[in-house]
C-alpha cells in the first residue's frame, strides 16, 4: 500500500473541492449499507439481473435482444452485436461467481456457443461487427470496439470455467490486434479492419486504444498469468499518455488521425473531455500499479486525477459526462450510468491508496446518487442517462452500447473492493472448471490486488487443501468437472 503522505496533496485537493462545492455542509443522510459488499451483490441479483433474464433473452434464435425500452419492450432493429452479447456473458459469469447457481452459467454458456458458432469469422478470423437475428453476418467490418469488447465477457467466462476453446478464440483475436490492427510505425491501434483484416480506417480513438486494457486484457492476465498480456497492457497505456494526453491541459483526448493529430471538436464544447474516459485511464494505471508496483504508474496520472476531482463531479455526488477542454468550468447537465459507476469505483481506489475516509464519504454520495436516480425501481436495472438533478434523460434499458455489463461489473468489483479493502472481511466466489489437467494451477481472484490470499477452498462439496495461500493459486484435481467455492481474504 502506498504511504498516505505520498498522496496527501490529492486528499487536500479533494477537500478543497468539497469546500468549493458546498460538500462540507449538511447533507442528506446516506444509507450506511452502501459500504457493505453484500449490498452491491444483492443489488446485482435482485434489482439488476432478473429483468435482463426475463426480457432480454432471445429464446427463439439465441443470445440476447439488442434494443429494449424502459419497460423491456423490443424497439428499433433486430440486429445483434457480438460485443454486446459478450458483455452479457460477463454479467452472467458474475452472477455465477456470486452464487454458484447453474442457471446463470447455462445462460452464459449458451451465449458463448452462439458467439463461437456465428460471430467468429472462420475464414479470416476475428469477430464480425454485426449479425442478423439468426446470427448471419450483415456487417463484416471488424471494428476495434467490437473486437475488444467481444473478448471481454469471454475472458471472465474463461476465469470461471477455464474453457480452453474460449481461450483459443480470445488469443487468436488478440493476435489479430497485435499483428493486423496495430500501427507498427506510429503506435496504437487502427479503428477498423475489413473482413480480410486489411485496414479500413486508419483513424485512432479512445475506443481503439484504451478499451483492450480496460475490457479484457487485465482479466485475461489474471486468469492465465501469461506475462504477455501484462506487458501488452503496459505498452498500450504508456502509448496513451504519450499520444493522447493534451499537452496544453493534461486531459486525455478522444479522436486522432493516423499520425496522432487531434481531431478537435467544434460543437458541444462542454463535452469535449469525457470524464468517464479520463477516469478509465487513471483506473487502468492504478490496476497496473497493483500488479507491478511501479510508482510511475500513479505519478503519471496525478494531473488527470486532480482535474477530475476539481471539475468532473458535482456536490450531490454526480459525475459529469463531460467538461470543456480549455474551460472545464463548462460541463454537461447530464451523466450516463457507466460514468457514475466508474466514478464510484474511482473513489474506492483512492481510499485504498491513501486510507483517507474523505474518499469513502465521497463514494457514499456517489452511491446515493446511483441508488436514488439511476436504479429503475419500477421496471428494474438502470436508466441509460439522467440529468445532474436526477431527472431521467434517457430511459432505454438496452441498445448498441448498453447491456447488463457495466452495472454487473460495478457490482462485482464494488463488492470485492469494499469487503477486501474497506471492511477487511472475506469474500466467497464460485467456479466451474471444465476438465482440468492434474495439478493445473488456477488463480481465482478477479482483481489485481496481489495481496489477496486464499482462505478456504471447497471442491465438489469437500474441503480442498492443495492451494498456495499467499500466492493465491489452487492446484486442481484431474476431474471432468470441478465445482469450487473459494474464500478470499
Amino acid at each position: 500500500m502506498i504511504s498516505k503522505n505520498k498522496h496527501t496533496h490529492i486528499s487536500l485537493i479533494l477537500l478543497f473541492v468539497f469546500i468549493l462545492t458546498g460538500c462540507s455542509g449538511p447533507e442528506k443522510q446516506q444509507n450506511e449499507n452502501v459500504l457493505e459488499g453484500n449490498f452491491w451483490k444483492n443489488q446485482a441479483l435482485t434489482d439488476i439481473l432478473p429483468s435482463w433474464t426475463k426480457y432480454s433473452l432471445d429464446t427463439v434464435d439465441g443470445a440476447f435482444i439488442t434494443h429494449l425500452d424502459r419497460s423491456w419492450n423490443q424497439i428499433e432493429g433486430t440486429e445483434k452485436y457480438p460485443s454486446m452479447i459478450s458483455r452479457h456473458v460477463f454479467s452472467y459469469s458474475v452472477a455465477y461467481l456470486f452464487t454458484g447457481e447453474d442457471k446463470y452459467l447455462e445462460i452464459a454458456s449458451d451465449a458463448v456457443d452462439f458467439l463461437l458458432e456465428y460471430a467468429w469469422d472462420k475464414e479470416y478470423g476475428g469477430w464480425y461487427d454485426k449479425l442478423d437475428k439468426q446470427g448471419n453476418p450483415i456487417d463484416t467490418t471488424k471494428s476495434s470496439f467490437i473486437q475488444f469488447y467481444t473478448n471481454t465477457g469471454l475472458s471472465l467466462y474463461y476465469l470461471v470455467t477455464h474453457d480452453k476453446n474460449v481461450l483459443e478464440h480470445i488469443e487468436r483475436s488478440n493476435e489479430i490486434a497485435e499483428t493486423k490492427r496495430r500501427d507498427s510505425i506510429n503506435g496504437g491501434f487502427y479503428n477498423q479492419l475489413n473482413r480480410d483484416l486489411s485496414v479500413k480506417s486508419y483513424g485512432k480513438s479512445f475506443s481503439s486504444e484504451v478499451v483492450p486494457v480496460s475490457s479484457y486484457m487485465l482479466y485475461l492476465y489474471l486468469a492465465t498469468r501469461n506475462d504477455k498480456y501484462l506487458h501488452q497492457a503496459e505498452r498500450i497505456m504508456k502509448m496513451i499518455l504519450k499520444r493522447m494526453q493534451d499537452p496544453e491541459t493534461g486531459w486525455i483526448l478522444e479522436s486522432f488521425d493516423k499520425d496522432w493529430n487531434y481531431k478537435e471538436r467544434t460543437e458541444n464544447l462542454e463535452n469535449e473531455i469525457n470524464i468517464g474516459h479520463n477516469q478509465e485511464v487513471v483506473w487502468m494505471f492504478q490496476r497496473l500499479y497493483l500488479l507491478t508496483g511501479k510508482q510511475e504508474y500513479l505519478d503519471s496520472t496525478k494531473i488527470i486525477t486532480e482535474k477530475i476531482y476539481k471539475w468532473g463531479v458535482g456536490d450531490n455526488g454526480v459525475w459529469y459526462t463531460g467538461v470543456g477542454r480549455t474551460d472545464p468550468s463548462m460541463h454537461t447537465d447530464f451523466t450516463y450510468w457507466w460514468i457514475q459507476a466508474y466514478g464510484n469505483m474511482f473513489d474506492l481506489f483512492f481510499y485504498k491508496f491513501t486510507g483517507d475516509k474523505e474518499y469513502l464519504d465521497h463514494f457514499k454520495r456517489g452511491a446515493g446518487f446511483w441508488n436514488e436516480y439511476f436504479l429503475d425501481k419500477k421496471y428494474g436495472d438502470t436508466y441509460t442517462g439522467v440529468f445532474i438533478d436526477g431527472k431521467i434523460k434517457d430511459d432505454k434499458k438496452a441498445g448498441k452500447y448498453k447491456t447488463s455489463y457495466h452495472t454487473m461489473e460495478y457490482s462485482l468489483l464494488t463488492y470485492l473492493y469494499l469487503d477486501l479493502w474497506v471492511n477487511e472481511k472475506p469474500v466467497e466466489l464460485y467456479y466451474c472448471i471444465q476438465s482440468p489437467e492434474k495439478n493445473e494451477r488456477f488463480y481465482p481472484s478477479p482483481i489485481e490486488d496481489l495481496s489477496v490470499q486464499i482462505k478456504e477452498v471447497t471442491i465438489n462439496g469437500e474441503n480442498w487443501t492443495d492451494f498456495n495461500k499467499d500466492e493465491a493459486y489452487i492446484n486442481l484435481p484431474e476431474l471432468e468437472e470441478v465445482k469450487m467455492k473459494v474464500v478470499l481474504k
